[in-house]
């Protein structure tokens, strides 16, 4: 069902209603009342409109790989998805910018094959450019998104336009950016990226990317999962999960996984008891380290 249409037949914005369940890798089923694809700063524009005039908070959806849907059904969020038109990559002589539907691990590997070595961690992490801009995603040590970034295009929701905000605007910290502080004012459209340490040794350069990829396959649970739960603090987070992991009800539906104890596998469980799930391990958390154990996965 069509709820509400924008702009002409050849270049149509449309709110439906939506199963959820695929733009989560956990799988757990959810289903919304406001769904729309954006493919264009015009159809942002129309989301926002409907957004306000409906009175509806809103929701970007990337890749999946950080996201948790707690709920069975949402009728008070318009969740967008950004489609083929922004699912560019695009040279310039010293950058590139790359759209937001762009998935990462696509842009690292053509990066790594002009030889651009500074992008290896981008094969590594399954998200889209917006999704990674976001969480500023990495790796490790000089390997993080703030290592490359040189500018983000954005919407403003609060000024009604697009602006291009430089890496000092973008405020990027440990998993953090402007856009995740701010939520209900930056959308991300696009992102600019360096161009040097470029190298002739190709053939090297895709050899240790395979060797990384596979090794970082070797480290991670089997099944459907959001990836890290919590982020580090003075100690991994895996190491405070398996310190209480006893006192937690234990269900064969979903768990923190035995090989890395900061991934929950869903098999058959559901959104709301995954929920309960990380709210006791950050209550248990706190109990014997009086730590609170922030969350890595975005929870809605």
């Amino acid at each position: 069902m069509t709820f509400q249409q924008f702009g002409l037949l050849n270049n149509m914005f449309s709110v439906i209603e939506k199963d959820l369940t695929k733009f989560s890798t956990i799988r757990t089923k959810s289903y919304c009342k406001y769904y729309a694809e954006i493919n264009s700063s015009k159809d942002v524009k129309s989301a926002i409109d409907f957004k306000n005039k409906n009175n509806l908070k809103f929701k970007i959806l990337g890749n999946g790989s950080n996201i948790l849907f707690s709920k069975d059904y949402y009728d008070d969020i318009l969740f967008l998805k950004f489609g083929d038109g922004f699912n560019f990559i695009t040279y310039y002589n010293d950058y590139v910018e790359i759209g937001s539907s762009y998935s990462l691990i696509q842009a690292g590997r053509e990066l790594i094959y002009k030889g651009y070595k500074d992008y290896i961690f981008f094969s590594l992490i399954p998200a889209t450019i917006g999704g990674a801009i976001r969480q500023n995603a990495g790796t490790g040590t000089n390997e993080e998104i703030k290592d490359v970034c040189l500018s983000c295009k954005v919407y403003d929701i609060k000024k009604n336009q697009e602006i291009e905000l430089n890496l000092d605007n973008m405020d990027f910290s440990y998993r953090n950016s402007i856009i995740k502080k701010n939520p209900n004012r930056y959308i991300l459209l696009s992102s600019k990226f360096k161009l040097n340490n470029q190298t002739d040794s190709i053939d090297q350069l895709i050899l240790e990317m395979k060797e990384r990829v596979k090794e970082k396959k070797n480290r991670e649970p089997n099944g459907y999962s959001f990836g890290s739960t919590f982020v580090n603090n003075e100690k991994k987070a895996w190491e405070y999960v398996n310190s209480i992991y006893n006192n937690l009800d234990l269900s064969d539906d979903y768990y923190f996984s035995d090989k890395h104890k900061n991934w929950v596998v869903n098999k058959n469980g559901c959104g709301e008891a995954i929920l309960d799930l990380i709210n006791k391990v950050q209550k248990e958390v706190f109990n014997k380290f009086n730590i609170n154990l922030k969350l890595e996965v975005d929870i809605i």
